[in-house]
């Protein structure tokens, strides 16, 4: 089957331009000016943006939280990515109960996630509980289609937790194979020591769980990761950066050649920390994630950094926990479970508060939000680019569109939208998963399910910085 999409601007990250993209099956067979060619289908995309599909690197769904305990949303609610213009998603794939980092990303791929994920996925190893052959799983990963392994500098003393002698000899192992390491940097002794300050003193609201994670126990963590990486001789991905100190950590190192790459989030750019003070609890706590939310001062310099290249992916750290679990922190912050749900909603984020005001351009907005996850994570050229050859993952975005982001619009997976409210700019009126049209007018048509494991190659974009 052949479909011909007319007349829009197409976006790249190097320019853009007025024409066509004839696709035939799942793959791009053609981009140019006005093509000649009888399709099947044809759709007009006059007056709308024409750019790759979304690649968010960071998701958790049907995944333990920080606790253990905490199961956030399933795959089943993955078609909200969809709608959002995410045509990828790069999973976390945590440690099952019993079961090493291949074995988990077998039960993932073929039990969690089988049938169920509706946009196509790649799959990050998410290592928990600790074993012994840990780095003889590592050199395995490339032979799964992984290319990627996170590891907590956080969360003492939870399963999730890594010190740094386990971190250094994971970063080692997977250096040989080409494996990027990916790091939720934060100082777990210090975070223990301030939280467990305030809940003595009797402070329980959810406000206390911002004032206990400071930027600089985020930015303390993030030099001592690039300092082991460096040694260590492995790319590494620091994964939510939220603020000024850590983000020029970040370029400092990297001018001085540092194989070390900057993730920040979606919510990190445009909220908060004092959503978090609201006295409605049930408000409160849906904005509690780890690193927590910033101050204005902090979301001017990420996207300053983005915009200059000093960071590069914006991702959404999706994590769809409902409000009837948020409530176990009721009488106490620490007890909270972290993450918020955001994946649908990165592309109209962007637009409207980065592109819309000048902060980022268009182009700058393709890199960003498709073509360098893409590249991080060993799926380039496959995804997160209009070019032939690739699939046809198209996303027609409206910027004539005007109106305000809410739950309804912009389904989280949970009872609650992160922005709901806010003045939302554009949104997605179309979308092609694999040549497949799967929203249309700005509602999901697709089949649930349909969703493909794809698999990464090894010596991503990072190893291109050593």
């Amino acid at each position: 089957m052949q479909l011909l999409i007319k007349n829009g601007c197409i976006l790249t990250s190097s320019g853009e331009f007025t024409g066509d993209i004839l696709v035939e099956g799942e793959k791009i067979a053609a981009i140019g000016s006005n093509l000649q060619i009888t399709a099947d289908r044809v759709i007009d995309a006059s007056g709308m943006y024409v750019l790759p599909g979304g690649v968010d690197q960071h998701t958790h769904y049907a995944g333990l939280n920080t606790d253990g305990v905490t199961l956030s949303a399933g795959y089943e609610t993955s078609y909200g990515a969809l709608i959002g213009g995410t045509t990828t998603l790069v999973e976390f794939a945590a440690n099952e109960p019993g079961m090493g980092i291949i074995e988990s990303l077998d039960y993932r791929k073929n039990v969690r996630a089988k049938g169920k994920v509706s946009p196509d996925f790649a799959m990050h190893a998410l290592c928990t509980n600790i074993r012994p052959d840990l780095c003889d799983e590592i050199e395995k990963l490339p032979e799964y289609g992984v290319s990627t392994l996170k590891l907590f500098m956080a969360y003492k003393p939870t399963a999730l937790y890594t010190d740094d002698g386990v971190l250094f000899k994971a970063m080692r192992a997977a250096a040989k194979v080409g494996v990027t390491m990916y790091v939720h940097a934060e100082n777990a002794d210090l975070l223990n020591l301030l939280r467990d300050e305030e809940f003595e003193q009797g402070h329980t609201e959810p406000c206390y769980h911002y004032q206990t994670r400071p930027p600089f126990v985020e930015a303390e963590a993030v030099q001592r990761a690039i300092i082991l990486a460096k040694a260590a001789k492995c790319p590494l991905c620091v994964v939510h950066v939220t603020c000024k100190e850590a983000a020029e950590i970040i370029r400092e190192e990297r001018l001085r050649g540092a194989p070390v790459v900057g993730e920040t989030c979606t919510h990190y750019l445009v909220l908060d920390q004092k959503r978090m003070d609201d006295p409605d609890f049930m408000v409160a706590s849906r904005y509690v994630c780890s690193p927590a939310l910033r101050t204005q001062e902090h979301r001017d310099y990420l996207w300053r950094a983005l915009a200059k290249g000093d960071l590069d992916i914006v991702a959404s750290d999706h994590s769809g926990i409902p409000l009837t679990q948020k409530i176990w922190g009721k009488d106490d912050f620490r007890k909270i479970p972290n993450g918020c749900p955001g994946t649908g909603d990165r592309l109209q984020m962007l637009w409207t508060y980065g592109v819309e005001t000048g902060k980022i351009t268009r182009q700058r907005l393709v890199e960003i939000f498709s073509e360098i996850p893409a590249k991080m994570n060993g799926i380039f050229p496959r995804k997160g680019i209009l070019q032939v050859g690739s699939d046809a993952d198209i996303v027609l975005y409206d910027p004539r569109y005007r109106g305000i982001c809410t739950l309804e619009t912009n389904p989280s997976g949970v009872e609650y939208n992160l922005f709901e409210g806010m003045e939302q700019i554009g949104r997605v009126e179309t979308v092609l998963l694999r040549g497949n049209v799967v929203v249309e007018n700005n509602k999901y048509v697709g089949v649930p399910g349909y969703g493909q494991f794809i698999p990464g190659k090894a010596y991503g974009m990072a190893y291109d910085l050593l």
